[in-house]
């Protein structure tokens, strides 16, 4: 089973992510060759205080 992982700040629009979601099910589907049933798809959310450009924190960036 392919596994796809998504890591980025947070989609707080929930049609937004399902939409994410079965683009990235349905290109990997495709590409695999395989039911849409088989593939994975994992959402990491970081929130600017967790993540780091450069040394510096992007909520410190804004």
């Amino acid at each position: 089973m392919p596994i796809i992982t998504i890591e980025g700040p947070s989609i707080p629009d929930g049609r937004v992510r399902r939409d994410l979601v079965e683009g990235l099910t349905s290109a990997a589907a495709k590409a695999y060759d395989m039911p849409k049933e088989k593939i994975i798809v994992l959402i990491h959310e970081n929130s600017p205080d967790q993540v780091a450009v450069g040394g510096t924190l992007i909520a410190d960036r804004r």
